[in-house]
């Protein structure tokens, strides 16, 4: 899928490291021209603590699925966080079973 030419995939860490870049390069895919003040309004919206603060907005059914609601699902917009949270052996298990299921390209 990555190799068409109407997909483009997107990493959170990227969005995180360099966000004016990654909406530049979005905005270019679209051949799409984006305004100053439009920039900065998109900008806001797609921070992570604008999207926090709204949350219940954007988590689906506003958040009923996780305890503490919508600001749960969207916690600390941290990669990788889950290595500290998941012993060996269970991420370990994951990694076998996502590539069995899905084949290894698309488990990684």
């Amino acid at each position: 899928m990555r190799d068409l030419a109407n997909v483009k995939l997107i990493h959170f860490a990227d969005l995180k490291r360099d966000l004016p870049g990654q909406i530049r390069s979005i905005a270019a895919f679209l051949d799409i021209d984006v305004a100053p003040n439009t920039m900065a309004a998109i900008l806001l919206h797609c921070s992570f603590n604008y999207m926090k603060e709204n949350a219940s907005a954007s988590v689906p059914l506003g958040g009923a699925f996780w305890e503490g609601g919508a600001k749960t699902f969207i916690y600390k917009g941290t990669n990788g966080r889950w290595r500290e949270q998941l012993g060996r052996d269970v991420s370990e298990r994951y990694r076998a079973r996502a590539e069995r299921e899905l084949g290894y390209d698309c488990a990684r």
